[in-house]
C-alpha cells in the first residue's frame, strides 16, 4: 500500500463517515444537519479509523469474529483518546453517549462500539476490496491532484474551523463571567433576604438565643483581633455571630447575664 492510496482512503471514509453521520442526525432532528467538526464534508475520525483498519488487518486477517472483535476494541480506542484530546483541547464535550446504556464517561459507549465494529468488518471483507480496485484506475496524476486540492482544503478548513472554536471559548469565558457576577449578586441578596427572616422562625428557639450570647466578650475579641475570620465549614453561622456580636456595644449587665449563662 502507497501513502498516496492511504491518503485517498482517508478521505474516502472521511466523506462517508461525514455522509453516515449527517443522514444519521437530519433523520433524528427532522432537519439538514451538517455534521462533524469541520465545514466540509468529512469527519476524520472515520477516515483515520478506516485507514488504521485498512492497513492492520486488510489481507492478513481473515477470519470475521476476530476482525469483529479487534475493531471492536481499536474503534472503541480511537474514539476515546479522541473525545479526551478535543475536550482538553477546546474545553467542550463534543459528542456524549450518557443517555444510552454501558456508556464510559460519556466518550464512549456499547452501541456506538458495536455500530463502528460492524461497519468495519463490512467495509474489510466487501467494500474496501472494490475500493482498491477503484482507487487503482485512477492515474498518478490525477490522483496527485486530487490529494493536493483536499490537502489544501482540509487545512484552509482546519484552521478556520479551529481559530473559531477558540475565539468562542473567549467569549463564552466573558459571558459566562458576566452570568456569574449576576448570580452571585442575586444568590447573595437572596440569602440575605431569607436570612433577615431566621429571627421570626421556628429555628430561632431559646436554645440558639443563648448560643448567641455565650462567650460573646471573647468573641468578640477574636472577631476584632482577626477581621477575616472564615468557618470552612459554619460560615453562615459564624458571619451571624459576628454580626451581633460586633454591632452591639458590650454592658455590665450584658456580661453579667453573659457569666451567670456560662457558668450555668
Amino acid at each position: 500500500m502507497r501513502s498516496a492510496d492511504l491518503y485517498l482512503w482517508f478521505l474516502l471514509y472521511s466523506f462517508v463517515g461525514w455522509v453516515y453521520e449527517s443522514l444519521l442526525f437530519t433523520v433524528y432532528c427532522r432537519r439538514p444537519v451538517n455534521r462533524g467538526f469541520l465545514t466540509g464534508p468529512f469527519i476524520p475520525l472515520y477516515g483515520a479509523g478506516g485507514v488504521m483498519l485498512v492497513a492492520l488487518f486488510y489481507g492478513r486477517i481473515e477470519h470475521p469474529a476476530a476482525i469483529f472483535v479487534l475493531s471492536l476494541v481499536l474503534t472503541t480506542a480511537l474514539e476515546y483518546i479522541t473525545a479526551v484530546i478535543m475536550e482538553n483541547l477546546f474545553q467542550a464535550k463534543w459528542w456524549d453517549y450518557s443517555a444510552f446504556p454501558l456508556n464510559y464517561k460519556g466518550r464512549i459507549g456499547l452501541i456506538s462500539s458495536l455500530v463502528f465494529a460492524t461497519m468495519a468488518l463490512l467495509t474489510l471483507r466487501y467494500v474496501h476490496p472494490h475500493v482498491v480496485r477503484l482507487t487503482a484506475l485512477i492515474p498518478p496524476r490525477p490522483k496527485h491532484l486530487v490529494l493536493t486540492l483536499a490537502t489544501a482544503a482540509l487545512a484552509v478548513d482546519f484552521t478556520i474551523t479551529i481559530r473559531h472554536v477558540f475565539i468562542l471559548n473567549g467569549r463564552l469565558r466573558e459571558i459566562q463571567g458576566a452570568l456569574s457576577g449576576f448570580l452571585a449578586e442575586k444568590k447573595s441578596a437572596l440569602r440575605e433576604s431569607i436570612s433577615a427572616t431566621f429571627e421570626e422562625s421556628a429555628f430561632y428557639n431559646e436554645r440558639i438565643k443563648t448560643l448567641f450570647r455565650l462567650g460573646r466578650r471573647q468573641n468578640a475579641r477574636l472577631f476584632r483581633a482577626f477581621p477575616d475570620l472564615r468557618s470552612t465549614r459554619y460560615n453562615d453561622a459564624l458571619v451571624r455571630l459576628k454580626s451581633r456580636v460586633l454591632r452591639r456595644r458590650e454592658s455590665a449587665p450584658e456580661d453579667a447575664d453573659e457569666l451567670e449563662e456560662e457558668s450555668a
